[in-house]
């Protein structure tokens, strides 16, 4: 409503100083984000929980259910690949969320990366030395032992923490989604009107609390995504340029805070600029569920170049103990085959109208 918008600006440059605050903190800014987002997860899982279980009709988890297993594509339907894709893409966080873990890994100080550095913040924190070369390990028995200590932490997280969980919450929703439509509300919720439904959905489960949850749980998310994409931005940024350029670490007097908050401090004022000139130059900007549609079908192209460049240091630049298992690169070759797929069907959609 534009006789809101007032107030949404001022909410959206509010949140934005408290994000910028909260990266200031801590002796390491990877682990005031880490305790952090394990109160996010926790209080979404929750909600989501709620939700799933006591308010999605039966039948809605059985079709999600029976679609997870039923082999086959929706080829031929009329598929709306910029919508899909997007979806394809946000799953994994693939665009440029791996560059991210890793600079998260370095800064926990897993494995060799306790031998680098981390990004420390202004408040608590000191300055800490990045590393520009390669710290590597001599390969002997007990390196090699310790190595494969490390691969099934890694492991885990991978595979237990981020692809497990990540695919238990994708269920939930899923089911949460579709029972909208088996309940056969009209008209049917799309796009940002399905957080509203779920709002109202957990109002009717358990009276004007389940509302009160909602928008706290949905504020706390919000919040945190808004911290953790300006973090994650800004500390890919410098890491690219903080390894590639040596001027760049002169300049910083190899104090890596000194461009890690350059590069934040500018996001933070080009956001600003951005939400002021929206409600008083009335600038145009698309609707935030096709902008961030946008960026993740931008993603899968980003996606792709990682897994062949995945493949190719793998293959060329690890010692011959250290290469990961065949089966590893197979499991990258799908990727760019399944991701690849989806790029193909947008690219028809974008360029010549055709929907597969």
């Amino acid at each position: 409503m534009p006789a809101e918008a007032p107030l949404v600006v001022s909410w959206g440059i509010g949140l934005l100083v408290l994000s910028l605050f909260i990266l200031h903190v801590g002796i390491k800014i990877e682990r005031t984000l880490e305790v952090l987002c394990w109160f996010t997860v926790i209080l979404v899982t929750v909600l989501l929980i709620i939700a799933a279980v006591i308010g999605t009709p039966a039948k809605a988890w059985a079709d999600v259910c029976t679609g997870i297993f039923t082999p086959g594509f929706p080829i031929g339907v009329g598929l709306d690949w910029f919508v899909v894709t997007a979806a394809a893409a946000y799953i994994p966080a693939g665009f440029g969320f791996n560059l991210m873990l890793a600079s998260y890994a370095r800064d926990k100080g897993w494995g060799m990366g306790s031998r680098v550095g981390f990004i420390s913040a202004v408040i608590g924190g000191k300055k800490v030395k990045i590393s520009a070369e390669e710290v590597p390990f001599t390969v002997d028995e007990e390196n090699l032992r310790r190595w494969k200590g490390w691969l099934r932490v890694l492991r885990i997280d991978s595979w237990i923490v981020m692809s497990f969980v990540t695919f238990i919450t994708v269920l939930m929703t899923s089911a949460i989604a579709w029972g909208f439509v088996v309940m056969g509300v009209k008209p049917v919720p799309v796009g940002m009107g399905i957080v509203f439904a779920m709002g109202k959905l957990l109002t009717d489960l358990i009276g004007p609390i389940g509302w009160w949850m909602f928008l706290i749980c949905a504020f706390v998310l919000l919040l945190d995504t808004q911290y953790g994409l300006m973090d994650s931005v800004s500390r890919v940024i410098m890491d690219n340029f903080w390894i590639s350029s040596p001027r760049i670490r002169m300049w910083a007097k190899e104090d890596p805070r000194r461009l890690y908050y350059s590069i934040l401090y500018f996001l933070f004022i080009v956001s600003t600029v951005i939400m002021i000139g929206m409600y008083i130059l009335g600038w145009g900007v698309a609707a935030p569920y096709w902008l961030a549609a946008v960026g993740a079908n931008f993603g899968v192209i980003a996606l792709l170049i990682a897994y062949i460049l995945q493949i190719i240091v793998n293959r060329r630049y690890l010692p011959k103990e250290l290469k990961p298992h065949p089966l590893s690169t197979f499991i990258l070759i799908c990727g760019i085959i399944f991701y690849g797929f989806f790029l193909f069907a947008l690219a028809l959609q974008t360029l010549f109208g055709i929907r597969i």
